[in-house]
């Protein structure tokens, strides 16, 4: 299982990711709003009267600034403060600006197309929407609660002034009840059935519009999340297994990390006198050296559809048949070391014109039962194959160096591959017997064949 440290680390990258989504989405969320309220004040410039434009365009700039300074800031620590404060503020502009009559102008008849019209909801509704940009459910919930105040505040406010315009003595409970009844029965019009429903109406459809757009807000985030994990996910599947396995495991529900015996074809690959090779190179060359190594052998093993089980130094593992068996698993790892043996080939010609010294490589290849699965410490696990066909592979890539030979591959192995139908005559032909092989470690022989160097260099 993942350790307590792996999680935590995962889940700070994750955070951060959010975080970084949160940023590009008060950014976007700046850029939009701009657009957007510049839009509206050209628009008031034409359609609004005279003594109306004043307040509009001043209402569209004030937001205009506070939209700049929650972007400036979303960096600061201090940027949620910020965008709360201004949320705030911008909620309150929103709100002066619509119910606020014109100077001059009939108070009850501007409050009659407010109410009437549901302007100040509809403005409110709007900015809630937006708040979706910021891609934070912390910002739309804000939101919501500053614009359920103001429709609360909103109301109490026209009451009041409403009543103090009539003469209605506000200190007398009993009679300013019915007196705010009527004065809101005038100001909603003919669909009135009662104050009280008219403002919860108002709540609760504010309320529930909160709700959706947080919930829509949150149900990205949590997908951004599902998203960046399978990523990452796919991304570490994809340094030990070929690609065309990475799909299929990444979304697999068989735990990977218990272990199970499965057969399959195991290949070793090193380089023969690394340390003379690399006997007074600066390190930088050395790493740059095995980097370019591995790399070769790696993209050898995916083509031949194998999983690259690790690096070992200047050496390679890989397996064939993991984490499902395949017919032609002994196949592939057979044409695989070929295929190894001529990319170094390819290698040398260009080492050569460079004037550097060959590069030989040993590789031995042996089939049989392995036990897979995540070994090592809880905080750093490794799927892997171990057994006693682990071990042979690996004495077969050391006997070839006695033999001379490029590829030490087991009788079990090339016969298997033979009787596939995969591997032909034209390949089998450049292995020769050797017979029966003591392998060190191990009580009983193993019959081997190689393919000699010579027989690489006619190749």
């Amino acid at each position: 299982m993942p350790s307590a440290l792996t999680q935590d680390g995962a889940f700070a990258r994750l955070q951060l990711r959010l975080q970084e989504e949160e940023h590009n989405g008060l950014a976007f969320a700046f850029r939009f709003r701009l657009i957007a309220l510049g839009t509206v004040a050209v628009w008031l410039l034409f359609a609004a009267g005279p003594a109306r434009v004043g307040i509009g365009v001043g209402a569209c700039v004030a937001m205009m600034a506070s939209a700049w300074l929650v972007y400036a800031l979303r960096s600061s620590p201090h940027a949620r403060a910020v965008q709360l404060a201004v949320t705030v503020l911008d909620v309150t502009v929103i709100t002066i600006g619509t119910i606020v009559p014109i100077p001059g102008a009939e108070n009850g008849l501007w409050l009659e197309q407010v109410f009437g019209r549901r302007s100040l909801f509809l403005y409110l509704v709007i900015y809630l929407t937006a708040s979706a940009l910021s891609y934070s459910v912390r910002t739309v919930i804000v939101t919501g609660a500053a614009s359920l105040v103001a429709l609360v505040g909103s109301f109490v406010w026209t009451a009041l002034d409403q009543a103090r315009a009539q003469g209605i003595d506000l200190a007398g409970t009993a009679e300013l009840w019915p007196a705010v009844r009527s004065i809101f029965a005038r100001l909603i019009g003919p669909g009135f059935v009662t104050p009280e429903a008219f403002l919860v109406q108002q709540l609760v459809f504010m309320a529930l519009c909160t709700g959706f757009i947080a919930g829509a807000v949150w149900r990205a985030r949590t997908h951004l999340g599902r998203t960046l994990s399978a990523e990452a996910e796919r991304n570490n599947l994809a340094r030990y297994f070929s690609p065309n396995l990475v799909d299929r495991l990444a979304g697999a529900e068989n735990d990977y990390e218990a272990g199970r015996e499965s057969k399959a074809t195991v290949l070793f690959v090193d380089v023969v006198g690394f340390t003379r090779l690399m006997e007074g190179q600066p390190p930088q060359q050395t790493i740059n050296f095995l980097r370019v190594f591995h790399q070769r052998m790696a993209e050898c093993i995916f083509a031949h559809g194998g999983t690259l089980d690790k690096f070992i130094g200047d050496g390679v593992m890989a397996t064939f048949g993991t984490p499902d068996a395949q017919p032609d698993d002994e196949t592939r790892a057979l044409r695989c070391a070929l295929g190894m043996v001529r990319s170094v080939e390819a290698w040398n010609r260009g080492r050569r014109t460079r004037g550097l010294p060959a590069v030989r490589i040993a590789v031995g290849v042996h089939v049989g039962p392995v036990l897979m699965g995540a070994i090592g410490s809880p905080n750093r696990l490794e799927y892997s194959a171990v057994g006693d066909t682990v071990n042979v592979a690996s004495r077969l890539e050391h006997l070839a160096r006695a033999h001379d030979a490029a590829i030490v591959a087991s009788a079990e192995t090339l016969a298997a591959a033979v009787n596939s139908g995969g591997f032909g005559a034209a390949d089998s032909k450049h292995f020769r017997p050797v017979g029966a092989v003591q392998v060190p470690g191990r009580s009983e022989p193993v019959e081997v064949f190689v393919m000699p160097l010579l027989t690489v260099a006619a190749r």
